[in-house]
């Protein structure tokens, strides 16, 4: 029995548990660039990761539900995309300590690299193979949730920034369009994509993200700030609306050379 010494009691830190079949945690701790070969197929944390976003999901859906008893699916659909959105998984992994797990051989990418929250999602679909759905959602709640999420707070933030801004501009009354200007990879091989928020034509900010989505959300949010914040861009915004009721949305993809 080795549960006394390591790499269980590391585990066990990390975790709040004893694993059983610890190498479903190690393989969750392993990233793709450290692959390792194992009768013909290579091994790495993507497969637990694929099942651990759809477990985190659920078990979100699950707490939120029974949290929040009187709201409407349209509010806990948003919260939960607070909570399991990218970048706060991976602040979560850091301030949990799964970052001194993970195995990899690459540079970090010089902006959003979501390595560590992917493997808290692997870890928690090792945690479902090893141990079940309840033990997944007492770590989520126990390990993510209560130490690091407030619930009431985080449902009241602003979250589709994209949403908001069209019916803004749907309000005021204003053509609004998200070009994709570039895509590029990381240093891991990633897409990067980069996008642009145009109001009436007026440029209202760029967009850096993982996906098409993401980057327009964060184009988006720039936008959004700029409306708040800056009389002069506003007012230059509102110079271009039209006559007529109701606004275009157009998203187009545009070369730079």
């Amino acid at each position: 029995m080795l549960r006394h010494k390591e790499p269980y009691m590391l585990y066990h830190n990390l975790l709040g548990f004893w694993p059983d079949d610890i190498h479903l945690y190690e393989q969750a701790c392993l990233h793709r660039s450290s692959s390792i070969c194992e009768q013909g197929r290579r091994i790495n944390n993507e497969r637990l990761e694929f099942l651990g976003d759809a477990i985190l999901d659920a078990v979100v859906a699950d707490i939120l539900y029974h949290r929040f008893e009187t709201r409407k699916e349209g509010f806990l659909t948003n919260t939960r995309a607070k909570i399991v959105k990218r970048e706060s998984l991976n602040e979560i992994a850091v301030k949990i300590g799964i970052d001194h797990f993970i195995t990899y051989s690459m540079r970090l990418s010089s902006h959003n690299n979501y390595m560590y929250g992917n493997a808290l999602e692997a870890l928690i679909g090792a945690i479902y193979l090893d141990k079940g759905y309840a033990h997944c959602k007492k770590f989520v709640e126990s390990r993510i949730i209560d130490p690091f999420i407030d619930l009431e707070k985080i449902s009241k933030e602003e979250f589709n920034f994209k949403s908001r801004l069209i019916e803004w501009c749907q309000k005021h009354r204003v053509d609004i369009e998200f070009a994709l200007i570039e895509t590029i990879v990381d240093q891991d091989n990633n897409p990067v994509f980069q996008s642009q928020a145009l109001l009436g034509g007026v440029s209202g900010g760029i967009g850096i993200g993982y996906s098409k989505k993401e980057s327009q959300q964060n184009a988006a949010r720039t936008a959004m700030n700029r409306i708040r914040k800056d009389k002069a861009y506003k007012q230059l915004v509102l110079s271009t609306r039209k006559e007529e009721e109701g606004a275009i949305v157009i998203e187009k993809s545009q070369a730079i050379q």
